[in-house]
């Protein structure tokens, strides 16, 4: 085996160098679709009844079921795990850490090992790995022993097998879009008093929470601490968990999820503090006690990850709940393929099919493997997404292009090589009244 060694850098920064290739993945199934609907769309630009209409093409896309992949918004199947060599006893121990560690991260749960049976999948955690390679790595939580970084192995993960494996023991998904946690720190600083915590004032600090924030694969919000911040959060106020103060300097930073953080080391060497915890508005406070500022942390970082992932993760149902989508405000191929391409990367959505097409309205049907609230949530979170009304009611039937008679578009998996492309004029289906329907307007690119 052949070990490459990088330059030592910031863990966001470092391009992982490929050591041993475990699994190479095939092209998925979505990306072989998006080629096939690109073929389509040139074939139809060239038929002169298709370019009648500017949206039948579009619905010739939406004759197929598009196939939906979980696709990751940060890197939940990767993570750094530190090693002592590079010999095949030292590699097998850190595949299993690091599984355990992705397991945790794609969760949302701190304690999810205890709730699966790992004595098979750790047996073989090589059979997850796609990648690994050997890096210079600091690890912030560990006591340093010298001045130089030691060594770390970077690790890739299947999704597909980390998500079946989840699947099969039934264990909650946290979807990849997730929401940013704001945090304030405060030391009360025996010189200076106390004081906002940054990378300017206590790196050290900083980078604990970096670190453990990005081993939760929990987007991390820090706060500017510039003129405008100050005047309206002073330490003092942020101390004493001041919270109309501290509501209003996290207005700014388009966030539900927000939490303060004070501690101070005592005279016996101690690190004492107590966080405020708000989601949602919802507060939670907790005090803390530990011997050393990254047990501090850490003691913080993980329960309260847990807490903002209990509302946004979901357990994978055996049966998909359907619902109707309209979506206004698409007027081109463009369009059609951003909105497509978003919503069938959700991990909640499992397939969704193109429905109708309308003038500049699509309906999309989803299948969704969660609870369709939290689906919606997710929704109203992207700023592309305004939700319009809710229309539970039937929608009306316009006369637009529909599936070749007798086919169901969900029945159609895929192409042949001589697909036939002419489309026939015919009414949508009434739409069940037992469906949901809601209506969005897109705005983003």
């Amino acid at each position: 085996m052949v070990a490459h060694t990088l330059p030592y850098g910031s863990l966001a920064a470092e391009r992982i160098k490929r050591v041993g290739i475990l699994y190479e993945k095939q092209r998925t199934g979505s990306q072989i679709m998006g080629l096939f609907t690109l073929c389509c769309y040139n074939r139809a630009m060239k038929n002169p009844f298709i370019t009648r209409n500017t949206l039948i093409y579009l619905f010739m896309v939406g004759l197929f079921s598009l196939p939906v992949s979980a696709e990751s918004v940060t890197d939940l199947y990767e993570t750094v795990v530190p090693v002592s060599g590079q010999g095949a006893g030292e590699r097998l121990r850190a595949m299993r850490i690091g599984l355990g560690k992705v397991l945790v991260k794609v969760t949302g749960d701190s304690q999810v090992l205890s709730n699966i049976n790992t004595t098979k999948a750790f047996s073989n955690a090589e059979r997850y790995v796609t990648e690994y390679g050997y890096i210079r790595y600091q690890d912030p939580l560990a006591k340093p022993s010298s001045s130089e970084p030691g060594t770390g192995m970077s690790l890739s993960f299947d999704e597909a097998s980390i998500n079946r494996l989840l699947r099969q023991n039934q264990l909650q998904i946290w979807p990849s879009d997730r929401p940013g946690l704001l945090v304030w720190l405060v030391i009360d600083d025996p010189v200076n008093g106390k004081i906002f915590v940054s990378s300017e004032t206590m790196p050290v600090a900083v980078d604990i929470l970096g670190t453990l924030m990005g081993d939760r694969g929990a987007p991390l919000i820090s706060p500017l601490l510039d003129l405008r911040d100050r005047q309206t959060l002073s330490p003092e106020s942020a101390w004493n968990f001041n919270q109309i103060a501290l509501a209003a300097a996290t207005e700014r930073y388009n966030t539900e999820s927000w939490m303060a953080l004070r501690f101070y080391q005592s005279s016996t060497g101690q690190w004492r503090g107590a966080r405020l915890l708000n989601l949602n508005g919802d507060d939670n406070l907790r005090s803390i006690v530990a011997n050393s500022l990254p047990e501090l942390m850490s003691k913080v970082v993980p329960e309260a990850v847990d807490s903002l992932a209990s509302r946004y993760a979901y357990i994978p149902k055996s049966i998909n709940e359907e619902l109707l989508i309209q979506i206004e405000n698409i007027n081109d191929y463009k369009t059609f393929n951003q909105v497509t391409t978003y919503l069938a990367s959700l991990e909640l959505v499992h397939r969704l099919t193109v429905d109708y097409v309308d003038a500049d309205r699509v309906g999309l049907r989803l299948f969704v493997e969660g609870e369709v609230p939290l689906l919606l949530d997710t929704l109203g979170r992207d700023q592309r997404m305004t939700e319009m009304v809710d229309i539970s009611t039937p929608m009306p039937t316009p006369e637009i292009i529909a599936p070749l008679p007798g086919v169901a578009s969900s029945e159609i998996s895929g192409p042949s090589a001589e697909s036939n492309l002419s489309v026939t004029n015919l009414p949508v289906p009434n739409i069940s009244s037992s469906i949901k329907s809601y209506r969005f307007r897109w705005g983003g690119q």
